[in-house]
């Protein structure tokens, strides 16, 4: 039996002895496929410039939504749990999760409730059942037991930033005002660094760090004017990249991180607008040396 099958045979046992669980699990899949039937038709809202494929930032889009259906299931299912169901459901879940590879992952069913594993299913959000699947690279730990390193790893740096920008978006896919406020701040800012990378200098990354830092200030008045449509915004999850990105080992994300992420909403996306940085800085470079080389040729 695999591991995951594990955690699906105890919730089968759970539910079938609790009626009124598994009408709740019901009722929520009906209401989580309206949820992702909506965001199908929303999901590239809002839109600004990053450094994420648009495949791969729907795909981050639908585990946001996902997860955020299982947390209000958890609000409503618990109650109906018996504490030691719960408990044991939420050991072999972080041991699925770990022997997958996947510790990294465990906010997706780890904040959740018994039935959570057949709802994402349902919704489309289970893992793929193939024997060789190796679950995440990592040389950092983290995505095998959820244990913060000093630093993270290239592929949970990334994956912690794409699940940051995505759901910052699906929060803000609900404020639509405060969404295009945020989007024309970091559309400016990404502008602004691109100008930087197209001029001449000693330190054009410092100064493209400047421009970050600059819409950061226009995020943090952006989330005074909006204050009342924050006030009862949940943004738990959110909050909780920080802590990790903050470790990143991209120097230029970590100190984006730092620097931007008590300014509110739009924090993740200027976060993104550093490896946009770093990538623009590279190619700046390579077209320098390339100048430099093609003169020496015509001297």
């Amino acid at each position: 039996m695999g591991v995951a099958d594990v955690v699906d045979e105890f919730e089968r046992d759970v539910l079938a002895a609790n009626a009124p669980l598994t009408a709740l699990v019901a009722n929520c899949v009906v209401s989580g496929a309206a949820r992702m039937r909506e965001l199908e038709e929303r999901i590239a809202f809002p839109s600004w410039p990053g450094a994420t494929s648009a495949s791969a930032l729907n795909r981050a889009a639908r585990e946001a939504e996902i997860t955020a259906v299982l947390a209000d299931y958890a609000d409503a299912a618990r109650r109906l749990i018996r504490p030691a169901d719960q408990k044991r459901w939420g050991e072999l879940v972080a041991d699925a999760q770990r022997r997958r590879g996947e510790g990294v992952l465990r906010d997706e069913l780890g904040r959740s409730a018994v039935g959570a594993s057949r709802l994402r299913d349902e919704l489309g959000g289970g893992p793929r059942r193939v024997p060789s699947r190796r679950g995440i690279v990592c040389d950092c730990g983290y995505a095998r037991d959820g244990v913060l390193p000093p630093l993270l790893c290239d592929e949970c740096e990334q994956l912690m930033l794409r699940r940051w920008v995505a759901e910052e978006r699906r929060l803000l896919r609900g404020m639509p005002a405060y969404a295009e406020d945020v989007a024309q701040v970091i559309e400016r800012v990404a502008q602004r660094q691109t100008k930087v990378f197209q001029t001449r200098g000693d330190d054009l990354s410092s100064e493209a760090f400047g421009k970050r830092k600059a819409g950061a200030r226009r995020l943090g008045r952006l989330r005074t004017r909006h204050r009342a449509e924050l006030a009862d915004l949940d943004l738990g999850r959110w909050a909780g990249f920080v802590a990790p990105l903050s470790r990143a080992s991209t120097t230029s994300v970590r100190s984006t991180v730092q620097k931007t992420h008590r300014r509110g909403l739009g924090a993740a996306a200027l976060t993104e607008l550093a490896v946009r940085a770093d990538q623009e800085g590279i190619a700046s470079f390579v077209r320098y040396s390339e100048g430099r080389r093609n003169s020496r040729w015509q001297i």
